[in-house]
């Protein structure tokens, strides 16, 4: 597995694949293994996929930071693998970290796809932020703590399709589990996620996409990021929650394609 370095954290990345480079930024506690549903329907572009700083085998931090900072992160990435000019596709944090990174480095960013993610803040994310740092803090059982942070991310047709217990234990058994305070330094960097009056700039062709049953973000605030941004289009994954490359791989994979193949 090759590493690189950013702020002397070490990243973990890996590239697979032909053609258009595609770098993929993954959310709140979300390690590369995330997108193996919706990796092979990708095929025909080259994969550029890390693990944020404080996951999976990239290295944890001791200090907080920003989103910024993740941009800087996979921007380091990009230059490791090679890579002058790429798609970009960020889910969640992953859309906020993709935000700064098409404002820090414009020139890098061929077409972007921001996925379940959101620009500000309301009252509503906030406190669900709160009460997930108060779970986290409070809990020490990883069982108990991954599924109700499922119950929040999982629309209800999965939610009602797949064992809640189950699954999470199944992904503790893979050794999928974020450290308590590794999980906390990222859930801040989401708390304090604020790119609406900045991102008017982005100039790379943009898409945007929401969720029918995302518990997380709501379309009013993913709207609010296509009407921000110049140009940005618009679409919806239907029968999914929060994480659609999990829920509705196929429906997903098909629409960013349609995008990212667009003349």
């Amino acid at each position: 597995m090759p590493t690189t370095t950013n702020d002397g954290l070490e990243l973990a990345y890996q590239v697979t694949g032909e053609g258009p480079p595609l770098l993929i930024i993954s959310g709140l506690s979300a390690e590369r293994t995330f997108w193996n549903l919706a990796r092979p329907l990708f095929a025909g572009f080259t994969l550029v996929e890390f693990d944020n700083r404080d996951i999976g085998k990239s290295g944890r931090a001791s200090t907080p930071y920003a989103a910024a900072d993740m941009a800087r992160d996979a921007l380091a990435v990009l230059d490791a693998a090679g890579i002058q000019t790429a798609h970009v596709l960020g889910h969640s944090m992953g859309g906020v970290i993709a935000q700064e990174l098409a404002l820090m480095a414009p020139q890098r960013v061929n077409r972007l796809v921001l996925s379940n993610t959101w620009a500000r803040n309301d009252l509503y994310t906030s406190e669900i932020f709160r009460l997930f740092k108060e779970l986290r803090l409070q809990l020490d059982n990883e069982l108990t703590f991954g599924a109700v942070l499922n119950s929040f991310v999982l629309g209800m047709r999965t939610l009602k399709s797949v064992p809640l217990l189950a699954s999470v234990q199944q992904a503790l058994d893979a050794g999928l589990c974020q450290e308590k305070d590794a999980f906390l330094r990222q859930l801040d960097v989401c708390d304090k996620a604020d790119t609406l009056k900045r991102i008017g700039a982005i100039s790379a062709p943009t898409f945007v996409l929401f969720s029918d049953d995302d518990r997380l973000f709501s379309p009013a605030l993913v709207r609010e990021i296509a009407s921000a941004i110049h140009g940005a289009a618009l679409d919806e994954i239907l029968d999914s929650g929060h994480c659609p490359m999990v829920e509705a791989p196929q429906n997903f994979a098909t629409s960013v394609r349609a995008f990212l193949n667009a003349s």
